[in-house]
């Protein structure tokens, strides 16, 4: 396997017969923006569903979303 640098993204496909592969793809500024969005999002999320998880005598700290390094 060679070098593959960090302007490259893995993703996993679903393949046509059932299975599932690995792709590698190149990291573009669209790709990166809309990668930092949605891991935001789910971030935000996990949070909300934490939140409604616990006892309501329970102090939660405050979630924040900090950014991801570029």
């Amino acid at each position: 396997m060679g070098f593959w640098g960090t302007r490259v993204m893995e993703i996993v496909k679903k393949h046509d017969s059932g299975g599932l592969v690995w792709k590698r793809i190149k990291l573009t500024t669209t790709r990166k923006a809309n990668a930092k969005k949605r891991l935001l999002r789910v971030w935000q999320n996990e949070a909300v569903l934490k939140a409604c998880s616990a006892t309501p005598n329970e102090p939660q700290p405050t979630p924040v979303a900090t950014p991801v390094a570029s």
